[in-house]
């Protein structure tokens, strides 16, 4: 084996991983201090590196937390635009939509969601929160209107689409999860789903 491609490829992989702790630990610090009270030296201290390595990954605050979002909100949009159900009938369909929303937001994703609604940041960043809420209405919308199709639905598919988008958003989601329903919370929404449109 060439040991200089070894090498390379361990150096790559070390940047890799760097990379990806400073990340974390830059929406970890937003999520916790908010996006003004972020400091570098915060983030260095919970990445287990320098400040000067940070600096080497991003130039700036902005940029730091900019691309820490993109990249994971990018692969977010990415899992929700590929989402298709397998179900056969509508209660089920509806069900697995439930539970994608449920994994999606029990996840590493419920660190970046927080993030964007709560980490007071640029315009241009919030940015990518409505474009991952565009991605999750077109989901729904399409779920919807094949659930029309087969005669599903007893409501205006509008009527189901805008309901099921209320229910699945966010800030209800994780009102649900945080009040008294906690883990039933899924089954509840999949069930007041249920029941409201088909």
């Amino acid at each position: 084996m060439n040991s200089r491609r070894y090498v390379q490829r361990e150096r790559a992989r070390r940047t890799a991983r760097t990379a990806t702790a400073i990340e974390n630990a830059a929406l970890r610090e937003v999520a916790r201090h908010g996006y003004p009270d972020l400091r570098v030296t915060d983030v260095a201290r919970r990445a287990h590196v320098s400040t000067r390595t940070v600096y080497l990954h991003s130039t700036s605050k902005e940029r730091l937390v900019e691309q820490a979002l993109r990249r994971r909100g990018a692969a977010l949009i990415s899992r929700v635009e590929r989402w298709r159900p397998r179900g056969d009938t509508p209660e089920q369909i509806l069900d697995e939509m439930v539970a994608l929303h449920e994994r999606e937001y029990r996840g590493e994703s419920s660190l970046l969601l927080e993030t964007l609604v709560d980490g007071a940041l640029p315009r241009a960043v919030a940015r990518l929160l409505r474009d991952l809420d565009g991605v999750r209405l077109a989901v729904i919308t399409r779920t919807m209107n094949d659930l029309a199709h087969r005669g599903a639905l007893r409501v205006r598919t509008q009527d189901a689409v805008a309901l099921a988008h209320a229910l699945l958003s966010y800030p209800t989601w994780r009102t649900a999860l945080t009040g008294p329903a906690r883990r039933r919370a899924p089954r509840l929404v999949a069930s007041a789903l249920r029941s409201a449109v088909l």
